[in-house]
């Protein structure tokens, strides 16, 4: 009998060698791709990307635009909670001046049927001291912000 392991010596070694050699750059022969067809499709998507950004922003600014309009309107009805914020932001005014014994003649006819823009397109045409009087009966009774400032404007143009 032979001892353990020499089975194991009988056997010869095989040494196996090859060789592994890589193409050369210029070797390399790959297949021709159209690339246009995917050049179109990804401009296209970059431009429609680029339009709902677009559209976004203007739809955006017109919200905000268009929500100012509405507070505006909101804050020039008296009794309404955006006129009653308004008028706690707006500086106190001192103590009402004592009667003078005037009558205020206000100097736009029909003043309390009229709508705001055509107070505010009547305002130029008037002088200093009867703003003053439009603006002192406007404060006192419909507090409209918009008349009030376009009065103020007019008033520091003067």
């Amino acid at each position: 009998m032979e001892p353990q392991g020499s089975a194991e010596k009988a056997a010869p070694k095989r040494v196996v060698e090859f060789e592994l050699r890589l193409p050369r750059p210029e070797e390399i022969k790959l297949p021709k791709v159209d690339w246009e067809p995917w050049r179109k499709v990804a401009e296209e998507a970059i431009i429609t990307g680029l339009g709902v950004g677009i559209l976004v922003a203007r739809g955006i600014k017109r919200a905000v635009e268009v929500a100012h309009e509405a507070g505006t309107q909101a804050a020039e009805r008296p009794g309404t909670l955006p006129h009653t914020v308004v008028q706690w932001m707006r500086p106190r005014q001192s103590a009402p001046a004592a009667p003078s014994g005037k009558i205020r003649i206000l100097p736009i006819e029909d003043y309390d049927a009229l709508s705001v823009t055509e107070i505010i397109e009547r305002l130029p045409s008037l002088s200093a001291e009867q703003l003053r009087t439009v603006r002192a009966y406007e404060e006192e009774h419909a507090g409209r912000l918009a008349i009030l400032k376009a009065i103020e404007g007019l008033l520091a143009a003067s």
